[in-house]
């Protein structure tokens, strides 16, 4: 090792900035002995040994109190560089080891601690921000699992409906009053003085022959009202033309048929007449239905040529109904 030392040289010894051995000499004066202090300043021979034990020391992160102690335990302090050192402490603080002034790195590490201050909140504001988005997307999941189970249950409501029959309920309305025959009882006087009683009757209105309904009428839903005055239709909308379809093809399968539309008063009348069996003659209104459906309501039924009760119209629409599914 060589006798003497510059500040270069002890720099390229421990494999440091000569900025560094710079460093080690404000804080440790009195541990690094001054050979001349003509420029370069050169220092003894122990200046090596000092700046590598110094070098060892912060390399294990061991603070400048520490590092002193290791120093005073290894080497001999001159208490008259400590002192020179502590005088040009001020001065030395005025400007840095790299040439910055003190006030420079000053301002320097208080913008350092500042954006560190600003990148710890940001982190923090991140990480909020990271579990707020949780929160919404765990919401957002839940509400598309319940759009689904909605949906689920919505087709299977739909499907159980298809396969019933629709009923719509309103405030019940009177039958329909049946015509009363107008009797009168007319007396006939004889040439012998005889006298005879007649009962003249007014008898019911007959449909009159008339051209089928229009379309819109034909392709109106076909509906019954049951005792508690509920509007019953057929799954899948069955309209007035495939029911009466199903009936004419019931009648064509027993043999031939002749069937004719007619009117009387408000109601459209088809008649199917098979001969040799039954005559048929079902009375269609077309009405609407409290939620405002407009529909085709088969109001009466004429087996060769009486009216059936109520009951028996029921059982008629439910037996073609049940052919219509």
């Amino acid at each position: 090792m060589a006798d003497i030392y510059t500040h270069k040289d002890l720099a390229r010894l421990c494999g440091v900035s000569e900025t560094t051995i710079k460093s080690y000499r404000r804080k440790f004066p009195g541990f690094i002995p001054v050979l001349t202090k003509g420029k370069p300043i050169r220092f003894r021979a122990e200046a090596g040994d000092v700046c590598l034990k110094i070098r060892d020391c912060f390399a294990k992160g061991m603070s400048v109190g520490e590092t002193r102690k290791v120093l005073k335990e290894n080497f001999k302090e001159e208490l008259s560089a400590r002192r020179s050192g502590s005088r040009k402490a001020p001065a030395a603080s005025a400007a840095s080891a790299e040439g910055f002034s003190q006030e420079y790195l000053e301002k320097f590490f208080e913008t350092t601690g500042q954006m560190m201050h600003g990148m710890a909140g940001l982190a923090t504001a991140q990480a909020r921000a990271e579990q707020r988005l949780r929160k919404v997307e765990s919401a957002l999941k839940r509400l598309l699992e319940a759009e689904a189970a909605n949906r689920e249950i919505l087709a299977a409501l739909l499907e159980e409906r298809s396969g019933e029959v629709s009923a719509e309920s309103f405030s019940p309305q009177p039958e329909p009053e049946h015509k009363v025959r107008a009797r009168k009882i007319v007396n006939v006087h004889g040439p012998e003085g005889g006298v005879e009683s007649y009962a003249l009757e007014e008898e019911e209105p007959r449909p009159v022959p008339h051209a089928p309904p229009p379309d819109e009428f034909l392709n109106t839903p076909i509906v019954i009202r049951n005792d508690r005055g509920e509007f019953l239709g057929v799954p899948g909308r069955l309209p007035l033309a495939g029911f009466l379809e199903i009936l004419v093809r019931e009648a064509e399968e027993g043999g031939s048929s002749l069937s004719n539309w007619s009117r009387l008063d408000d109601a459209w009348v088809y008649t199917i007449d098979s001969p040799g069996r039954e005559t048929h003659a079902l009375h269609f209104i077309a009405t609407t239905t409290p939620r405002g459906n407009q529909v085709a309501l088969l109001d009466r039924l004429d087996v060769n040529g009486r009216r059936t009760s109520p009951g028996f119209l029921q059982e008629f629409f439910r037996q073609v109904k049940d052919k219509a599914q």
